[in-house]
């Protein structure tokens, strides 16, 4: 790809190693990153994408299959002759982009008693080796615990329970048995926002108790990225049509504001009891809705597929396990800032363990 830009050009996409950062936001002129319009302003891969510069489908990129003609394709990838010209001049969404934020992280979870499901819950043994061992969210700078329950997790601390505002409990998801969880999140999220505890912080950070996140990880990929005044989020998984997988969600501190500025008008305004595609996927999980309330209110998107490593992302699975919604990713080797999922505590501890043996993603 190439861009005729005065100034800085710095992809969404891909961050370096970390530099250390001073006290105060940095501006730098004239910078601008890759940034994503929302999904329903792009297009299918079935539709000319030279108006709309890009896709719908995460990890695709709009290319000139036949720049004379004005014809480009959404695709993952471009060969010249094989595909067309495989131009991506004047095709690339660019936004403005001028500071860098402090790596510093407010990062929390949620325990959910009631998940709905039969199976086994292990959540609050999670929450109880993680806070012991000083591992996920509670090696940041920042952290809150928040549940449908009050329930002590160590040394007198208990989790910040939240009330039922009656939709904790209206469906279950039909593949996994569990309750569709906006309800419970729109409560955590406003409760965060009352307390002000994440107000201090330039990124606000959710990690599922079954992620194994190393913070250590994000904090040198966000001192790299430039934000636009808008705020972002990163969309975290390839290849599907809504990339912001609830593993590891990460906030600038702009998007978090927005969302909470909104998050009452889109619990309303936005069918997430019914959901996208005319309900064909059901109910929208927190994920989605904080997503598709963000781009509503026009906070930026970058797709960053190296902060997580998710089973549940197709796009993480090996070929032949594409399929596979019960694959578990493997840990030696794997060094991204989230691995998910590992539900039980000896299986979490003992990826922590393997992914932590290499240690030069830091270096």
């Amino acid at each position: 790809m190439s861009a005729a830009l005065v100034g800085a050009f710095v992809m969404g996409t891909r961050v370096g190693k970390s530099t250390e950062v001073s006290a105060m936001p940095q501006p730098l002129q004239l910078a601008q990153i890759v940034a994503k319009p929302p999904y329903d302003q792009c297009s299918t891969v079935l539709e000319n994408c030279k108006e709309t510069r890009c896709c719908k489908v995460t990890g695709y990129d709009c290319f000139y299959t036949n720049k004379a003609a004005g014809v480009a394709k959404c695709m993952k990838k471009c060969t010249p002759g094989k595909d067309g010209d495989c131009d991506q001049t004047e095709l690339v969404p660019l936004v403005d982009a001028n500071t860098k934020h402090l790596p510093e992280l407010f990062c929390f979870t949620v325990y959910t008693a009631d998940s709905g499901s039969t199976k086994p819950n292990y959540e609050l043994q999670l929450l109880k080796m993680q806070y012991a061992g000083k591992y996920s969210i509670f090696d940041c700078k920042g952290w809150g615990v928040y549940s449908d329950v009050e329930a002590e997790f160590g040394d007198g601390k208990k989790t910040v329970k939240v009330e039922d505002n009656g939709d904790f409990h209206f469906e279950k998801r039909k593949d996994t048995g569990t309750w569709v969880n906006t309800g419970l999140f729109s409560q955590v999220w406003k409760k965060i926002n009352a307390e002000g505890n994440a107000a201090g912080y330039d990124w606000v950070v959710k990690a599922d108790l079954d992620a194994v996140f190393i913070p250590a990880r994000l904090r040198a990929k966000v001192a790299e990225q430039l934000v636009p005044d808008q705020g972002l989020y990163f969309e975290n998984c390839k290849y599907v049509e809504y990339g912001y997988f609830g593993n590891l969600e990460v906030f600038s501190k702009q998007a978090w504001a927005t969302l909470m500025q909104n998050v009452d008008s889109c619990y309303t305004g936005v069918d997430w009891k019914k959901g996208i595609k005319d309900g064909k996927y059901g109910p929208m999980g927190e994920d989605l809705f904080a997503q598709v309330c963000m781009d509503k209110n026009g906070v930026k998107k970058v797709e960053n597929f190296e902060i997580s490593t998710d089973g549940a992302c197709p796009g993480d699975r090996p070929k032949d396990q594409v399929k596979n919604k019960k694959w578990i990713p493997p840990c030696a080797g794997t060094v991204t800032p989230s691995i998910h999922p590992f539900k039980k505590p000896d299986d979490w501890k003992k990826c922590y363990d393997e992914t932590n043996q290499r240690r030069d993603y830091l270096n």
